[in-house]
């Protein structure tokens, strides 16, 4: 049985997470001043706030919407150190102490994500648990191959799986082996995120909800922000929201490539029955252009299953019916598996597929997670706070000057030919199915 529209009158067109979310609220009255006005209640905005208020300075953190509304709350809750650049194309462009410097320091955010989870006794699921990354071709298998090999001379813990024993790993037949890399885990991204809010109030962070900021204004050594509930000003400001930047930041907002991506959680099923399907309970994400990510929920009870199935805006139905066809492409034993939940987000690229952060006119951001954000954009909310302060090492990634191109204002008109391209690639580079030996 395939999903069809008639399941559409039950289906839930939110994330399966938010259950366990913080919506937040109103706690600080207006025109009042801060030290720090941090723009956006995500991962990057509310370590940055923690960081901030734990060293007695006065934070507000903004949010046009309910807190973490935006990306935080919407993801898959994977969480790697990986970039979308390989520790080869750093070296080509930055040398071999810069390309050291940035990979490493991702490779890093996920130790410091593990500590401020039991610093601040979050309880959020989190398990390092690993990743698996699926060969979508026999190419792409004999590619994660060469670079695991210069994974193991950088000293980063990973191992080849061949076909023949993918299901160890994973209950699929389509793929063509792949690779593991330990230094990886799932958690509950709402819970997390909750987890955080409660250590910001407890730190003395006020917060101001469907309060979005319609300007932003140097004035004298300080900065005004007009937002729909009043003016605030502040010493220094901070723009953390990422993949939902508005026009009204119009400078960071030409720096960011918001692209959709849509997921969708089953309805509870046999917990042994999905452990077959993913034995080690991994995180999988695959080699297409046009990837699938997915997982089992923290309770091992329903499979979240996640693509970039349109690069144009489609009702959470249709991604519903298109993603539970690819879910069942990967295990067929999920064709009958109902869909519960249907929900899409927006994920932040660069023009350069690297995260930066840094700071123009005197205003500090983190921008561009490229689909990598829960642990790396932790870690930058945290380096802004430390650069701040005046206290730790300058970030790898704030040497980097984060670039644009002429005339783009923040709307990725050109996504759908991009990814129509991707697809097409991925339609070339498809081989004949046949059974795992």
């Amino acid at each position: 049985m395939r999903y069809c529209p008639d399941d559409a009158a039950s289906l839930v067109r939110e994330p399966y997470w938010w259950s366990a979310r913080d919506r937040g609220g109103d706690d600080f009255p207006p025109a009042q001043s801060f030290d720090v006005v941090v723009v956006g209640s995500g991962y990057t905005g509310l370590n940055a706030a923690l960081a901030l208020a734990g060293a007695g300075t006065s934070v507000l953190v903004v949010e046009a919407g309910d807190l973490g509304e935006g990306g935080s709350t919407r993801n898959g809750g994977m969480v790697s150190g990986t970039l979308k650049v390989s520790h080869p194309d750093l070296e080509k462009t930055f040398g071999k102490e810069r390309a050291d410097a940035i990979f490493f320091e991702a490779q890093n955010s996920v130790l410091f994500l593990e500590e401020l989870i039991a610093r601040h006794a979050i309880d959020c699921d989190y398990q390092r648990s690993g990743m698996y990354f699926a060969a979508y071709a026999p190419s792409h298998y004999d590619a994660l191959a060469r670079e695991a090999g210069q994974l193991d001379k950088l000293g980063v813990e990973t191992r080849m799986v061949p076909k023949h024993r993918q299901h160890m790993e994973l209950g699929s037949d389509i793929y063509h082996g792949g690779r593991i890399t330990t230094l990886a885990g799932g958690l509950h991204p709402a819970r997390y995120h909750a987890g955080l809010v409660a250590a910001c109030r407890r730190a003395g962070v006020c917060f101001a909800t469907r309060c979005r900021v319609q300007a932003l204004e140097r004035q004298g050594s300080g900065y005004v922000l007009k937002t729909e509930k009043g003016l605030v000003t502040a010493e220094r400001v901070i723009v953390a929201t990422n993949a939902y930047t508005g026009a009204e930041l119009q400078w960071f907002r030409r720096r960011v490539i918001p692209i959709g991506s849509y997921i969708v959680a089953t309805e509870e099923l046999d917990p042994g029955f999905l452990a077959d399907l993913i034995p080690g309970r991994r995180m999988i994400q695959d080699t297409k252009r046009n990837l699938y990510y997915y997982r089992l929920s923290p309770d091992g009870k329903r499979m979240i299953f996640g693509g970039r199935t349109s690069f144009r805006r489609i009702s959470e139905t249709e991604s519903a019916r298109r993603l539970h066809a690819s879910m069942t492409d990967v295990f067929p034993a999920l064709s009958e598996a109902r869909l519960t939940h249907s929900w899409t987000g927006n994920v932040a690229f660069t023009f350069d597929s690297l995260p930066h952060l840094g700071s123009h006119d005197g205003v500090h951001y983190a921008l561009g997670c490229c689909g990598q954000g829960v642990a790396l954009m932790s870690h930058f909310g945290n380096c802004i706070a430390r650069d701040m302060l005046g206290s730790g090492d300058r970030s790898a990634f704030a040497l980097n000057p984060i670039p644009t191109v002429p005339g783009y204002s923040g709307n990725p008109w050109f996504i759908p030919v991009v990814g129509e391209y991707y697809r097409f690639r991925d339609w070339l580079e498809r081989p004949a199915r046949s059974p795992a030996a």
